[in-house]
C-alpha cells in the first residue's frame, strides 16, 4: 500500500486519479478548497462505488502560503514517509488577481504554492517506498520564455497593466518543468520527480467563473466533437499518464516530462542550470525555506 497525497482531487482528473489509487488499495489524502467540495468529492466516490475508507480529504487553499504551511505541518504529524505527491490543482487564465502573499493568482496556486509543499515535505519523500512526485504541467509550458531571476521576479509581481493571463499560465507551468528537474539533479539519487502534460482535457478549469455552469453546459456539444476528433480528452485519458507514472514498475526518466505515458520533448529551458538554481533559491527565499 503507497501513501498518496493529491492536491486538487475534487473534479476532474485529480478525482479520477484518487478513485483509481483507492481502488488499488493505496491510502489517499486529498486536498480540496472548502468543506462544499469535501461533501461533493464523498458524495461522487459514494455514486461510483468506490469505499473511501482509505480517504482522508484536507481543505487546502493554495493561494494562501500559511494554509499549505498548515498542510504540511500536519503530515508531519500524521505519517512517516510519503510514496507518492501528486500535484494536480490549478488554475488557469483567471482574472488579474494578487494573493495577500504578494503573488499573481496563478504563479502562486499553480507553481509557488507547489513548490513549498515539495521541498517541505521531502524528508517524507526520502523515507517513501519508491518515491514519486509527479507535477501535472502543460503543453503551455513548453512555449515559456522566462529564464532569468529578473524575468522571474517581474512574473511573480506582475502589475495589473502588464497582466497577460495566459502567459502567467504558460510561465507558471514551466517553472513546474524546471522545478521537476532540479530536483531530479539534486535528490534524484532517493527520489523520482517527474512533470506531465495530460493533455487537453475537458475538466472545470475551462468552467470557472459567474457563468462556469452554463458555459459547461452549452458547450457539452462541443466538447463531444473534441473527443470523436481526438483534440479534447476526458479526464479519465487526462489522469492516465500521472497514473502510469504513480504506479508502473517501468524504469522513469527522473526529471523528465511525459505524455501520452511516454517522455517528450521539453522546454530548452528546463537545461539551464544557472536558471534552475537560480529559480529555486529565490523561490525559497518567496516561501521562507531559505
Amino acid at each position: 500500500m503507497n501513501i498518496c497525497i493529491v492536491t486538487g482531487a475534487n473534479s476532474g482528473m485529480g478525482m479520477v486519479t484518487i478513485q483509481e489509487l483507492l481502488e488499488r488499495g493505496d491510502r489517499v489524502i486529498a486536498t480540496v478548497r472548502s468543506q462544499k467540495k469535501v461533501t461533493a468529492l464523498v458524495q461522487l466516490l459514494r455514486e461510483n462505488g468506490v469505499s473511501h475508507t482509505q480517504l482522508e480529504i484536507e481543505i487546502v487553499q493554495l493561494d494562501q502560503l500559511d494554509s499549505v504551511r498548515r498542510f504540511a505541518d500536519r503530515l508531519f504529524d500524521m505519517m512517516g514517509r510519503i510514496d507518492r505527491l501528486i500535484l494536480n490543482a490549478g488554475v488557469m487564465v483567471p482574472p488579474y488577481h494578487v494573493t495577500k502573499d504578494g503573488f499573481e493568482s496563478q504563479f502562486q496556486v499553480n507553481y509557488l504554492s507547489h513548490f513549498y509543499l515539495i521541498e517541505r515535505l521531502l524528508p517524507l519523500l526520502e523515507k517513501g517506498q519508491d518515491p514519486r512526485v509527479i507535477s501535472i504541467s502543460s503543453l503551455a509550458g513548453e512555449g515559456g520564455l522566462i529564464r532569468t531571476d529578473v524575468e522571474l521576479e517581474a512574473i511573480a509581481h506582475v502589475k495589473k497593466e502588464h497582466y497577460s493571463p495566459m502567459r502567467s499560465y504558460r510561465e507558471s507551468k514551466l517553472l513546474q518543468m524546471i522545478h521537476m528537474r532540479e530536483l531530479a539533479e539534486k535528490n534524484g539519487d532517493r527520489i523520482t520527480f517527474v512533470s506531465v502534460h495530460p493533455g487537453i482535457v475537458n475538466t472545470d478549469l475551462f468552467y470557472r467563473g459567474k457563468y462556469g455552469k452554463v458555459m459547461k453546459t452549452l458547450l457539452k456539444p462541443v466538447a463531444q466533437v473534441g473527443y470523436w476528433t481526438g483534440k479534447l480528452y476526458t479526464p479519465e485519458y487526462g489522469a492516465k499518464t500521472a497514473l502510469y507514472l504513480a504506479t508502473t514498475d517501468d524504469p522513469l526518466d527522473n526529471g523528465g516530462y511525459y505524455a501520452d505515458s511516454a517522455p517528450r520533448l521539453s522546454n530548452p529551458i528546463v537545461e539551464d542550470d544557472e536558471y534552475r538554481a537560480q529559480a529555486r533559491n529565490l523561490s525559497r527565499r518567496w516561501v521562507e525555506l531559505s
